[in-house]
């Protein structure tokens, strides 16, 4: 029914400084674009175990980023951010090259890829909530064509972060944004040549059907946008209440229909990409966006983007913030090992699944090709409930290898997930399957998430 790109699992690295604080929590630790220590052992094995993987470099203080290269290089020091009454809080922040190399060499060496968003407010003048007036693109010209010029490994380039809505604080006309982007489509048209070049993405921000659709018909470049983005913070802000519980509701959002509606209107062909999705906005929620209970959220989301044919979903975030793959010392949160799974398994065709119970609203379920295996396929259960085992009849006879995710203290506020029954530690962990006889139901207890495989079931569509 649908398919997603191969680096659909995809996770984001920002620009925020350790000085970041939300509601008294300070998450930022030496994780953002400009420090994050890009020689630590455990960061490496973990981005190494999920590649291929698309990260995502970008934030809200993208639009507040200078490159210090080519004709605008500066001649003093390139200043990183610093506290002020500004946007967001931080001064303007400038990105040198010598620290560009150094991420492109832990790229490369972990077998990454990169979409990078580019300050798309460089020479426009704030008025009131929008910012006016052309977009200065030389110093994002500059920084293209150098990286072009080093082969980095670029797989998109992004326009703005979150000027879509008055969300954020301020918005750009569409008319405007639309214009922008077509300037940056010819700067990469230019700059690539007639050979493989970077998509642009675009614009990165809270969906708004309306916005959306003006910049797509506004767009004049052929071909205009390929890749259009949204982010997804549907649980609201870090100091909500009962987050955990409404997590476990299991209610099914309509955005990415909603997306797809659009599209299907005005995209001319576009992909949907999620650019950013870490569901609670304001840095996410310590003992709920770090532990186990998040993975009933994230491979929810995960499984419906899938379904509504949204090519790439990018997590909020590897590392920073209370919804890190990964924790401030480098070791694996719960959903890491979720995203590890789903990369492992869940192939990028999209397959059709129903169901006949009376009671499927308190779990959810998911079908794809299985990864790497000819005519295999791979089903995602999520069991919502918190006291019914799902038994599952897949109507398939081939043996199953089975991977079921649970809390290893019955605490679904745990930081701690067990893989059928053995605590995962590290993002070395061998995830070991256990084979079920094919003619025997499939059982996923309450509270737990269960991936199954048929290697061997010969499903045409695969």
């Amino acid at each position: 029914v649908a398919t997603v790109d191969e680096h659909f699992v995809c996770a984001t690295i920002d620009w925020w400084p350790q000085g970041k604080c939300n509601y008294g929590s300070c998450s930022w630790f030496h994780s953002s674009i400009l420090n994050l220590d890009l020689t630590n052992r455990l960061l490496a094995e973990a981005v190494t175990a999920l590649a291929p993987l698309l990260i995502r470099l970008g934030g809200s203080l993208e639009d507040q980023i200078f490159y210090d290269v080519g004709s605008s290089a500066t001649t003093t020091t390139c200043k990183t951010f610093t506290t002020q009454n500004h946007r967001f809080g931080f001064s303007t922040g400038c990105l040198n090259m010598s620290r560009w190399q150094q991420l492109n060499e832990f790229f490369q060496r972990t077998g990454s890829l990169v979409a990078f968003g580019l300050n798309a407010l460089h020479g426009k003048e704030r008025i009131d909530n929008t910012f006016q007036g052309p977009w200065n693109s030389s110093n994002a010209r500059d920084f293209i064509a150098y990286t072009a010029s080093k082969g980095y490994p670029i797989k998109a380039w992004g326009l703005g972060n979150e000027l879509s809505s008055s969300f954020s604080g301020v918005t750009l006309d569409s008319r405007n944004y639309a214009a922008d982007v077509d300037e940056l489509q010819q700067t990469i048209d230019e700059i690539y040549g007639t050979g493989q070049k970077p998509v642009l993405v675009a614009p990165d921000g809270f969906f708004d059907a309306y916005w959306y659709s003006q910049v797509l018909q506004q767009t004049r470049t052929d071909p205009a946008l390929r890749a259009v983005s949204l982010h997804v913070y549907d649980l609201g802000p870090g100091d909500g209440k009962n987050i955990a519980a409404r997590i476990l509701n299991a209610a099914h959002a309509d955005r990415y229909q909603q997306v797809q509606r659009v599209l299907r209107q005005y995209g001319n062909g576009a992909k949907a990409w999620v650019g950013e999705a870490g569901g609670i906005y304001n840095g996410g929620q310590h003992l709920v966006s770090d532990a186990f209970v998040f993975s009933f959220w994230y491979l929810d989301q995960l499984g419906m983007a899938a379904l509504h044919n949204t090519a790439v979903f990018c997590r909020q975030s590897l590392i920073g913030g209370n919804y890190g793959l990964l924790d401030s010392n480098f070791n694996p949160n719960p959903d890491f090992y979720s995203a590890l799974l789903w990369k492992r398994l869940m192939g990028e065709v999209v397959l059709n699944v129903t169901s006949q119970s009376l009671n499927s609203s308190s779990f959810h379920t998911y079908a794809h090709c299985l990864k790497n295996a000819r005519g295999g396929i791979a089903v995602l259960v999520i069991n919502f409930s918190n006291n019914t085992q799902v038994v599952l009849d897949l109507g398939l006879e081939s043996q199953k290898l089975e991977y079921h995710l649970s809390s290893p203290d019955g605490n679904v506020q745990s930081q701690r997930v067990a893989l059928n029954g053995q605590v995962l530690e590290g993002a070395k962990s061998e995830l070991k399957a256990i084979a079920v006889e094919g003619s025997n139901p499939s059982k996923v207890a309450p509270l737990s998430i269960a991936f199954i495989t048929l290697p061997d079931a010969f499903v045409p569509a695969c």
